[in-house]
């Protein structure tokens, strides 16, 4: 191989090796409350009288936490009722939303809207 055949081919290798997918806007991992887990949860918290069946909350799916946002654990006797999440996974509520989070990128990943009253 001569000496141009060679210096052409360092940009090829150098643009194929920087090359990548990168990382997605949205976290891919498909996690969500299940059927039973919307449940339980539904169920621990009382619905006042007044409750809207189509009521909005303040995040969606999609969305990340900003960062003067801060979300609690759930209760205790609510939290020991539900399976255990993997890392970085943590179901939190934020206002009356209970939230599903990536801590790791802080993406909300399902919500089950104004049910923490």
């Amino acid at each position: 191989m001569d000496r141009r055949t060679f210096i052409g081919f360092i940009p090829a290798i150098a643009l194929f090796g920087c090359a990548s997918q990168g990382q997605d806007k949205d976290d891919q991992s498909g996690m969500r409350f299940s059927e039973a887990e919307r449940k339980i949860i539904m169920g621990y918290y009382p619905r006042p009288v007044n409750a809207q069946a189509n009521a909005k909350g303040r995040v969606s799916v999609g969305d990340k936490l900003m960062s003067g946002e801060r979300p609690n654990k759930l209760p205790t006797s609510l939290d020991a009722q539900l399976p255990t999440l993997a890392a970085p996974y943590a179901r939190l509520t934020l206002g009356a939303d209970v939230i599903l989070v990536n801590r790791d990128t802080h993406d909300i990943l399902d919500v089950i809207p104004q049910v923490a009253f």
